[in-house]
């Protein structure tokens, strides 16, 4: 089980890789991104080593680096599925 929602990233070399924790990130930003000199990488990369220090919250550091992927457009987004909106329609009032 991973510790977040994961989320796929496709990178610049076409590859794709699943990402569902703070370590698999720390992975994925090795990979090919489209710019890492960009400040939201450079954020994103700051705080998973951090998280995986222990001095930052994990939450904290997956979200900066689904946010990098996404400004750099290697986020790839699946539409929601009828189970999602199953679940949420139940769990509405």
């Amino acid at each position: 089980m991973t510790a977040f929602m994961p989320v796929t990233l496709r990178f610049c070399d076409n590859k794709t890789m699943l990402v569902g924790s703070v370590a698999e990130a720390e992975t994925a930003l090795r990979q090919q991104w489209p710019d890492k000199t960009a400040p939201s990488y450079l954020h994103a990369a700051r705080l998973v080593r951090l998280a995986i220090e222990g001095s930052c919250c994990p939450r904290t550091a997956f979200e900066a680096f689904s946010k990098a992927a996404r400004q750099q457009g290697i986020l790839v987004v699946k539409p929601r599925s009828r189970a999602h909106d199953w679940l949420d329609a139940a769990a509405s009032p």
